[in-house]
């Protein structure tokens, strides 16, 4: 199995056949792997996403960052001229109710939440959880085909800032191997609820 339109319906039908006992269960340990890396600990600005469909709920991580003193930002995509593109605005507190709806039926942070620049990531310790429907053991992923995290992620890295990456998912989407192309960017650690693997030395 290599196509990756086939991939995406392979392990969307995964995910969404976990049982909501599975499924909270699943996430509780992904959540409990995540509190305890040192880069969670030391992070000042937690980077997530807004779930859908059977995504993994991001709602108790943004909760505990903001009560643990962490900024929290999500991200708004942007249409222009030439391609869809994302940024990311900041939120300071836990406050879902700020979230108005937007593109794709994602809620979105709205433009009074401030942008975060080039600069947050050069003066900030991030951690960005990046969302996929699946992750293999170097870090790639299966995204949803838009390329949004690849395109900002690469824009970071060519201004030398490397925000800190995780990617979450449910071993049941978590295969040793995914196909990759060049311009993929893998995360540094992948988490299920059975184990945290720190993909290329992070």
């Amino acid at each position: 199995m290599t196509d990756k339109q086939e991939l995406r319906r392979h392990y969307a039908a995964l995910r969404d056949g976990l049982s909501p006992a599975e499924r909270a269960n699943a996430e509780a340990a992904i959540r409990d792997f995540l509190f305890s890396l040192p880069a969670w600990a030391s992070a000042t600005l937690v980077c997530g996403y807004i779930a859908t469909k059977s995504e993994l709920d991001l709602s108790p991580v943004w909760e505990k960052a903001a009560f643990g003193g962490k900024d929290y930002a999500l991200p708004v995509t942007v249409t222009d001229a030439k391609e869809g593109r994302m940024i990311f605005r900041r939120l300071h507190s836990y406050t879902p109710d700020v979230l108005r709806p937007a593109r794709f039926g994602i809620s979105e942070p709205p433009a009074s939440c401030p942008e975060l620049m080039p600069k947050h990531f050069e003066s900030e310790r991030v951690l960005m959880i990046v969302p996929g429907l699946a992750f293999d053991d170097r870090g790639y992923r299966l995204g949803y085909g838009g390329g949004y995290y690849d395109r900002y992620l690469a824009a970071l890295f060519a201004m030398g800032l490397r925000p800190i990456t995780v990617g979450l998912a449910f071993s049941a989407c978590r295969p040793s191997l995914l196909p990759a192309d060049p311009h993929d960017v893998p995360v540094d650690y992948v988490i299920d609820e059975r184990k945290v693997i720190a993909t290329h030395g992070a």
